[in-house]
C-alpha cells in the first residue's frame, strides 16, 4: 500500500495537466523580423504592406495626362485595394515606365512590386516575372460580375465566292487546310499591316500552317482600312478569303452577323493574343505566390476604377462592390492608364504567341 500510494498521487496529477492543457494559452508568437509582412484573414490577404510601389507603361498618352495620373491613381489604388481587402498598404507609390523594356528592368531589379504594362512590349523581354492578369477585346461584353477573359483573336474565312465555296468544300470534306498553292491562288482581303487581329495574328497562323509563309507570299492581296469595309468587300464577292475579328460585337449581331454565321466558312481560328499584362516581381513572390491568390482582388480592384459606375450590380440584384463608384472622368483616366479592356486570369505561357510572333517579325528578346 505505500508503494502504491505514491504511484496514485503521479496519476492524479498527470490526469489533471492533460485535462488543463486545453485551456492553456498559445505559445507566445515570436515577432516577424523587422521589414517582414505576413499575410493575414482568409485566403492569406489582406496583406499588410508599408508600402506597394506600382509602375505603369502605357504608350500614346500626353504629358498632362500622365501627370495626371501620377498624382490621382496612387491614393484611388490604396483605397481600392483595401476595399477589395487584398493589400492594405500604408502607401502606393506609383511611377511612370520610359518603356517596357525599362518597366520589366525595373521589375527584375526589384525595384517596382508590381507592374501594368502592354502585353507586347512585356513578351519581348527577357524576364521572371509572374503574370497575374491580362486584358483583351470582348471582356466587356459580359456583365461585371461575370469572369472576363478577352483577347484579340480572328477567325480565316472562305467568303461565298466561287473559289471560296470550293475552298470550304476542300476543307469540310478531307478535314485539313486546303494547300499552299490553293491558298494563294485566292483573293484575300486584309488590313493594314500593323492590325493585330486583321494582318499579324493571319501572319502568325499562315506560317504555323504553311511552313513559314506569310501574308507577304500571297499573290492576291487587297487592303482594307477597318473590318466594316472588309466584311462588305466579303458580301460583293469581291475576296474570297479573310480575317474576322471574333471580338468585334458586330460580328454577334445583326445583319453581319448573319452574313458571317451562315454564309461564310471558317478555315482556321489564329491565336490569342492581348493588350496589357499585370506582372509581378519575381524578387516579390509573396505577392504572386498560388496560396495568397491575388488574382481576384486585383482583378476587381482594375474592374472597380475602370467600369464601375454605381448602377452595376451581382446577378442577384446585390450592389456589385461595396466601396465606391467612380465618376465618368474617373472611369476614362483610368481606362487611358491600364487600358480599356477588362482584365482576367493569366499566366507566363499565355504570351507564347505574342512571343513567337515577334521573332517570326524579326524581333529578338531584350
Amino acid at each position: 500500500m505505500k508503494k502504491l500510494l505514491p504511484l496514485l498521487l503521479a496519476l492524479a496529477l498527470l490526469l489533471s495537466g492533460c485535462a488543463r492543457r486545453e485551456d492553456a494559452p498559445p505559445d507566445p508568437v515570436q515577432d516577424p523580423s523587422p521589414g517582414t509582412e505576413e499575410p493575414s484573414g482568409p485566403g492569406g490577404y489582406p496583406l499588410e504592406l508599408d508600402i506597394l510601389r506600382i509602375e505603369i507603361c502605357r504608350g500614346g498618352l500626353g504629358s498632362e495626362r500622365l501627370m495626371e495620373a501620377a498624382r490621382t491613381l496612387p491614393e484611388l489604388l490604396r483605397s481600392t485595394l483595401a476595399e477589395n481587402q487584398s493589400i492594405i498598404a500604408d502607401t502606393v507609390q506609383l511611377t511612370i515606365g520610359s518603356s517596357p523594356a525599362a518597366t520589366v528592368q525595373a521589375l527584375n531589379a526589384g525595384a517596382v512590386d508590381i507592374a501594368i504594362l502592354p502585353a507586347e512590349g512585356f513578351a519581348g523581354q527577357e524576364t521572371e516575372a509572374a503574370v497575374l492578369l491580362a486584358s483583351g477585346p470582348g471582356a466587356n461584353e459580359s456583365p461585371l460580375w461575370a469572369d472576363s477573359s478577352g483577347a484579340f483573336q480572328a477567325s480565316i474565312c472562305a467568303a461565298p465566292t466561287d473559289y471560296g465555296l470550293n475552298l470550304a468544300a476542300r476543307a469540310g470534306k478531307e478535314g485539313d487546310l486546303p494547300t499552299w498553292e490553293e491558298m494563294n491562288r485566292a483573293r484575300w482581303g486584309l488590313l493594314e499591316q500593323d492590325s493585330l487581329p486583321g494582318r499579324r495574328a493571319v501572319d502568325l497562323w499562315l506560317a504555323d500552317s504553311f511552313e513559314g509563309n506569310t501574308t507577304a507570299n500571297l499573290s492576291h492581296v487587297t487592303v482594307y482600312g477597318d473590318f466594316d469595309h472588309l466584311i462588305q468587300a466579303a458580301e460583293a464577292g469581291e475576296i474570297d478569303v479573310f480575317p474576322r475579328d471574333d471580338s468585334d460585337p458586330a460580328a454577334r449581331s445583326g445583319d453581319t452577323a448573319e452574313f458571317l454565321n451562315e454564309k461564310v466558312f471558317s478555315l482556321g481560328q489564329t491565336e490569342r493574343f492581348y493588350d496589357m499584362v499585370l506582372a509581378v516581381s519575381p524578387e516579390r513572390e509573396d505577392l504572386s505566390a498560388p496560396a495568397l491568390n491575388l488574382k481576384d482582388p486585383l482583378m476587381y480592384t482594375l474592374t472597380q476604377l475602370c467600369f464601375y459606375d454605381g448602377t452595376q450590380t451581382n446577378a442577384d440584384g446585390t450592389p456589385l462592390f461595396s466601396g465606391v463608384s467612380f465618376d465618368r472622368e474617373t472611369r476614362l483616366l483610368c481606362q487611358d492608364v491600364f487600358g480599356p479592356y477588362r482584365y482576367g486570369w493569366a499566366e507566363d505561357k499565355d504570351l507564347d504567341a505574342a512571343r513567337r510572333l515577334l521573332t517570326l517579325e524579326g524581333h529578338t528578346a531584350d
